[in-house]
């Protein structure tokens, strides 16, 4: 659910109701220069109004379960998450941790450009085994194609497998996930069907970057 349609449902429906009911009480005066058709089609907006937001209720309740669910895998990965940067804490100073967010900042937010390929080549020479190496591995693989596309996506599962991202995709997991799609474009049912049998028997919690569960998306059967 978006926090724009939440931030505006009050605005859009409600806000509405509450004026229409103002408009009644304020009819109660002068009741005598209204006429009872005006009162009458006053009532019936705001019964619609109220019917209206009867509905929209209804209609945010299964969202509002499905954004439970999605804030609690995420809740229930966060161990993982801690635990894979405590491992960078063993490896790396404060000092280095923090160049390597600054690398990989620059590589997710300048995508494409010269600056995000040289952060990218300084990360993997400066912090090979840095928890953001991981992710921007697996970002890069992403913007590549063909086999080029599939042979990072397979180092992305060697080397970097257990790294994390903030939301909760595990690097090794989503890459797997991304394989097995490339293998069904190329109509390599066999390997699409290793990877998505491994995801939901090995990595039955890995999330997507929405939130939703790898092994119920469809394809991964």
């Amino acid at each position: 659910m978006s926090k724009f349609f939440m931030k505006n449902f009050f605005s859009i429906i409600i806000k509405p109701v509450g004026l229409a009911l103002l408009c009644l009480i304020s009819v109660a005066p002068i009741q005598a220069e209204t006429s009872a058709d005006e009162i009458t089609q006053l009532k019936q907006r705001v019964a619609q109004l109220e019917k209206q937001v009867e509905d929209m209720a209804k209609f945010l309740e299964p969202l509002k379960g499905q954004q439970a669910s999605i804030t609690s895998r995420r809740k229930a990965l966060q161990g993982k998450i801690e635990r894979r940067i405590a491992a960078d804490r063993e490896k790396y100073s404060q000092d280095e941790i923090l160049e390597a967010e600054k690398l990989y900042r620059v590589i997710s937010q300048k995508p494409g450009t010269p600056e995000a390929a040289d952060s990218f080549k300084t990360l993997r020479e400066k912090f090979p085994e840095n928890n953001r190496t991981g992710c921007a591995s697996l970002y890069m693989a992403q913007r590549t194609q063909g086999e080029d596309r599939i042979k990072k996506l397979e180092e992305c599962i060697e080397k970097y497998g257990d790294c994390m991202y903030g939301d909760g995709v595990q690097v090794g997991a989503y890459a797997r996930h991304l394989l097995a799609r490339e293998y069904m474009i190329h109509n390599e049912t066999k390997k699409a069907e290793q990877f998505f049998s491994e995801i939901k028997t090995n990595y039955s919690d890995a999330l997507d970057h929405s939130g939703n569960l790898l092994s119920e998306i469809q394809g991964a059967k």
